[in-house]
């Protein structure tokens, strides 16, 4: 063996989506501006973040964070992700909050209230402690409601997606129906090519169970802040109490506020990695296999 690259990392899961979050590696961005740091992250470093994000150290449905330190926030978070993915995801934010206090990364705040510093703004985090303050039992986020342009839903302004009522060729959103809504997924996927996203939902009684696929068709992992956002726009919020995934996780909304929707996810660390490059490694920007 003969290592010539070494990374570490926290692996950190909220409602069932992963997320990676590097703590060292050869990405250096001393950027003041944190737009130019996001761009020299999404247009450098391309070998390093295909090894993290792909197989066999990641997966399709790996997200990649950078943290690093602020001069208006608790932190700055920067992304990477598969090309298929949207470029933000609320669910890093409570990653990313739940990894760095439980590691003792950043200080405690005494109002439990943190910020972070991203490309798309500032966002303000509550987070409840448990007692002793070791571990994070929820991280609380107030969201802007989404607005329906045409056929689509508009989060922030920004990510598309079409939804889409389960259609009736499929019996249910379960698990016994995956290979069928797969299939239904990738069709879909290819015909609204322009949206982020398509979200395949099915009324319950004071909720609603969806699955949503990205640009490539990719199941995501998780309920999705966003398809959360997407359905209260759709269906109003006595019919989007809840939020299921077809693996049986929930995104629920807290309150409603002035400002937006109040969510609590809970982030869970999966692991703590120490990743190596093999130099005579012939796979070592890694492969994907859906």
């Amino acid at each position: 063996m003969n290592f010539h690259k070494s990374f570490q990392t926290i692996d950190t899961q909220v409602v069932g989506e992963a997320f990676r979050i590097i703590v060292q590696s050869p990405i250096i961005l001393a950027h003041e501006n944190i737009t130019e740091a996001a761009h020299a992250l999404n247009t450098q470093f391309e070998d390093t973040k295909q090894l993290l994000l792909n197989e066999p150290r990641g997966h399709r449905g790996m997200n990649g964070c950078l943290v690093l330190p602020s001069a208006i926030a608790s932190y700055r978070l920067l992304f990477f992700q598969h090309s298929a993915s949207t470029n933000f995801k609320y669910e890093a934010l409570v990653a990313t909050m739940t990894a760095l206090i439980e590691q003792g990364i950043i200080e405690l705040s005494r109002d439990n209230i943190y910020s972070i510093e991203t490309v798309k703004g500032v966002y303000e985090a509550y987070v409840k402690l448990s007692e002793p303050k070791d571990t994070v039992l929820s991280v609380h986020l107030t969201l802007k409601p989404a607005h329906i342009e045409g056929d689509e839903v508009i989060i922030d302004n920004e990510r598309r997606y079409f939804v889409v009522e389960k259609p009736h060729q499929l019996k249910a959103i379960v698990l016994d129906e995956l290979a069928e809504i797969s299939t239904w997924g990738l069709l879909e996927s290819e015909k609204y090519s322009t949206a982020d996203g398509v979200i395949m939902y099915e009324q319950l009684d004071s909720s609603v169970r969806s699955v949503t696929f990205e640009r490539d068709g990719y199941i995501l992992r998780s309920p999705g802040v966003d398809s959360t956002l997407a359905l209260l726009a759709v269906l109003g919020e006595e019919a989007v109490k809840k939020n299921d995934s077809i693996f049986g996780s929930s995104i629920e909304i807290s309150q409603k506020h002035e400002a937006g929707y109040e969510i609590a996810l809970t982030g869970y660390i999966t692991g703590i990695h120490q990743f190596v490059v093999d130099r005579e490694d012939p796979l070592q920007h890694g492969f994907i296999i859906v």
